[in-house]
């Protein structure tokens, strides 16, 4: 059960926070959070189930209207062992929160969803650069949900993918989706189809929250042009995560129906290929000479 502060928490940039945590808003039992502050290991924090039930701070609160989780990470924020970037973003976990979530995308593997509902509200000063949902493998990031000043898009592991829009204003809430498994990553914007990326990754687990891509000193000493105020933000409304590990997205018709859309367009279903059909007859599709029954 969700749990509810005590008393208000008053984020130190003086704007009002609900008498509400996290937890009473996102489901985090199987996640662990990063925030930009040094732990004791020296590297970022991680804040862990069950003490993350409870928590919340500058980098990780409710917003002023009770309906979103707001994640913050400034440009000269600690940052993970294996990364030169800050964070506050929430890492998968599995029991519980007690064990580290890993999976495959390979064929075999099952079906791995994650939908975010959100809305970046902030972004660094001079290389307004952040991301805003990933999926990493044991190694890297495998597919990420990335914006660049106006330009978000999605981002294959340093090259640059498809563009969702090309003219994002700052708080406007958009929902963004990964189905992973069968030898790919399906990616959906708004509730519509966008790609089928090519993927076989091992380890995989889920990240979801700011990822900020700018800090003030680069490595070898490269200055960034951000200064320690810089900052990137984002409100996350909901967060969901689902595993099906007895069927590839392609071992049967229900797997190829959207699992939950925000979208007002009719409703869509795509074939194994990611190729896209459209326009149901009365609630039903026809893939294949199969019928499939929207939900």
């Amino acid at each position: 059960m969700a749990q509810v502060q005590s008393s208000v928490f008053m984020p130190a940039d003086g704007t009002t926070a609900v008498d509400k945590l996290p937890s009473a808003v996102i489901n985090l039992t199987d996640w662990k959070l990063n925030i930009p502050v040094a732990g004791s290991n020296g590297f970022s924090k991680e804040i862990v189930q069950p003490e993350l039930n409870t928590y919340a701070d500058d980098y990780f609160h409710v917003n002023a209207a009770g309906d979103a989780v707001v994640f913050r990470a400034h440009a000269n924020g600690v940052t993970t062992k294996g990364s030169t970037y800050p964070r506050s973003e929430l890492r998968e976990m599995q029991n519980g929160g007690a064990d580290k979530a890993s999976w495959s995308i390979a064929s075999g593997g099952g079906t791995h969803t994650m939908e975010i509902t959100q809305a970046v509200t902030h972004l660094p000063t001079q290389k307004p650069h952040v991301v805003v949902g990933q999926i990493h493998d044991a190694d890297d990031d495998v597919i990420v949900f990335r914006l660049e000043k106006k330009k978000l898009f999605i981002d294959h592991n340093g090259t640059a993918g498809p563009v969702l829009t090309s003219n994002y204003q700052l708080g406007t809430k958009f929902a963004v989706q990964f189905v992973a498994g069968g030898g790919a990553v399906r990616c959906y914007y708004n509730g519509v189809y966008v790609e089928s990326y090519p993927s076989t990754a091992t380890g995989c687990y889920f990240k979801a929250g700011m990822y900020t891509q700018s800090k003030t000193t680069e490595k070898g000493g490269r200055e960034d042009k951000d200064d320690a105020n810089a900052y990137g933000e984002v409100e996350v409304f909901n967060v969901m995560v689902s595993h099906d590990y007895a069927h590839d997205p392609s071992d049967d018709t229900n797997s190829c129906l959207l699992p939950h859309s925000t979208s007002n367009k009719p409703f869509s279903t795509y074939n194994i290929l990611g190729l896209q059909m459209r326009t149901p007859f009365n609630g039903v599709v026809i893939r294949n000479g199969r019928k499939m029954l929207a939900q």
